[in-house]
C-alpha cells in the first residue's frame, strides 16, 4: 500500500475506529488525523497504542492536506457541521460512510470535491466486513487505490455502478448481519423449545455459524452447492429444509425482509419538510 497516505476522520465512532483501526493494521505507513468532539471516547474505541492524531477543534486541523477525507459522522449531524469543517472537506476528495444522504446531497454540498459513498456493515468491527461502495466522480487511479485497501482492510470491498444499485444492494449485506442474528436467536430459541439448555443450545449454534460462514467464504460449491452437500436423500436435514423452503416460507419472509427494510431506506433518504 502506498506510502505517506494521509487520511482524515470527521468522526471517529464505532465504524470510524473500526476502519481507521484496519488501516493502521494493514496500510503501512498511513497517517491518520481524526476530529471527533469527544477525543476521550474515539480514543477508547481505538485499537491500544494506535497511532491516530486525535483532535475536538476545527482549528487544529489548520495546513492539514489529507490525500482522503472520511466522512462517519451521524447523517443528523451532517447539516451542523462548522463551516471551517466544510470548507476542509472540500480539499479532499471524501468517502461518506453516513446512511441516507444521496450523492447528489453530497456533490451540492461538498463540491467541489470528488464524493464517494461507501455502506460498510458491522462485521467491520471484527475485521470481516462487507463494504460497498459508488461514486458519480471520475476518481483518480491513486485514489481508488488508497479506498479499495482501505474498506478491504476491514473484510472486502466492492464498487457498484449507480446509486440506485447501492440502495438496493443495503439491505442484503448492510442490515444483512441483523437478519442473520436474527435466524441464530430464532435456532436457539427453537433448539431450547426441543429440550435443549440455553448455554449449550447456544454454543451449538454460534458454531454452526461460524463453521458454516468459513465454508461459504472458502469452499467453490457456493450456498447452493454447500447446501446439496449436507443433505442427504430422504434425510433429516432435507425434511428441514422442506418448512424453510415452502412456499410460505424463506423464499416470501426473506423477499419480504429485503423489501421492507428498501423501503424504509427510501423513505428515510426524502428531504424533510
Amino acid at each position: 500500500m502506498a506510502i505517506n497516505t494521509t487520511l482524515l476522520f470527521i468522526g471517529c465512532g464505532n465504524m470510524g475506529a473500526a476502519i481507521a483501526g484496519g488501516a493502521l493494521r494493514q496500510m503501512p505507513g498511513v497517517r491518520i488525523v481524526a476530529l471527533d468532539p469527544d477525543p476521550d471516547r474515539a480514543r477508547s474505541l481505538l485499537p491500544p497504542g494506535a497511532e491516530v492524531q486525535l483532535h475536538d477543534k476545527p482549528a487544529a486541523l489548520t495546513g492539514l492536506s489529507p490525500d482522503l477525507t472520511i466522512l462517519g459522522v451521524k447523517p443528523q449531524t451532517f447539516p451542523d457541521l462548522a463551516p471551517e469543517v466544510m470548507s476542509l472537506m472540500r480539499a479532499s476528495p471524501i468517502v461518506s460512510i453516513m446512511a441516507g444522504i444521496s450523492l447528489d446531497r453530497l456533490n451540492a454540498d461538498l463540491a467541489p470535491s470528488a464524493v464517494v459513498r461507501v455502506m460498510p456493515n458491522l462485521p467491520a468491527l471484527v475485521g470481516q466486513g462487507m463494504s460497498l461502495g459508488c461514486t458519480t466522480a471520475v476518481l483518480p487511479a491513486s485514489t481508488t487505490t488508497v479506498i479499495e485497501a482501505l474498506f478491504n482492510a476491514i473484510g472486502r470491498f466492492d464498487w457498484v455502478a449507480g446509486e440506485d444499485l447501492f440502495e438496493r444492494a443495503n439491505p442484503a449485506f448492510a442490515c444483512g448481519p441483523g437478519f442473520v442474528f436474527a435466524f441464530a436467536e430464532q435456532m436457539i430459541l427453537a433448539a431450547i423449545g426441543q429440550g435443549l439448555p440455553r448455554d449449550l443450545a447456544e454454543r451449538l449454534v454460534h458454531q454452526t455459524f461460524v463453521g458454516s460462514a468459513k465454508m461459504l467464504s472458502e469452499d467453490p460449491r457456493g450456498a447452493a452447492g454447500l447446501k446439496r452437500a449436507v443433505s442427504s436423500p430422504g434425510g433429516t436435514t432435507l425434511a428441514g429444509l422442506s418448512v424453510l423452503e415452502a412456499e410460505t416460507g424463506l423464499p416470501r419472509l426473506l423477499s419480504g425482509t429485503l423489501a421492507a427494510a428498501h423501503a424504509r431506506a427510501l423513505e428515510l433518504a426524502k428531504p424533510a419538510g
